[in-house]
């Protein structure tokens, strides 16, 4: 609520340093997990912007010595991220069969298990005339 009434700060407690505590706080979250995925060269732009916040590094597109493209064709992109709890890698479904998580096996399984579900809630509808 906005007020007139001026605002007291502790006495030893300035502004610049409240606000360097507060920021770091939200900026050294630590990981609970880290994945690693690769994704399609075509939507490598969509998910750096939309996966930002996870990125814990720039994009590994092959080009440089030790990255390998494990397709072979040059069509993919690593990606490392990190995660609070396991279960937030089920955002990565928004990619469908452009990203794949290559690990660890946990995020393999929970995207395994959620795309499973997905599966069988459409399973239901029947074939098109």
């Amino acid at each position: 609520k906005l007020t007139d009434a001026p605002v007291r700060r502790r006495p030893g407690v300035e502004l610049a340093d409240a606000w360097q505590q507060l920021r770091q706080q939200v900026e050294d979250r630590p990981a609970g997990v880290r994945v690693t995925a690769r994704i399609r060269r075509e939507r490598l732009d969509m998910a750096v912007r939309i996966l930002g916040g996870a990125l814990t590094g720039p994009p590994r597109t092959g080009d440089t010595d030790g990255d390998r493209d494990t397709t072979g064709d040059g069509d993919w992109a690593v990606l490392d991220l990190a995660f609070p709890v396991v279960r937030a890698v089920r955002q990565l479904l928004q990619f469908g069969d452009s990203l794949e998580v290559l690990g660890p096996p946990e995020a393999r399984r929970m995207m395994a298990d959620a795309a499973a579900a997905v599966t069988a809630v459409y399973a239901m509808d029947p074939p098109p005339a």
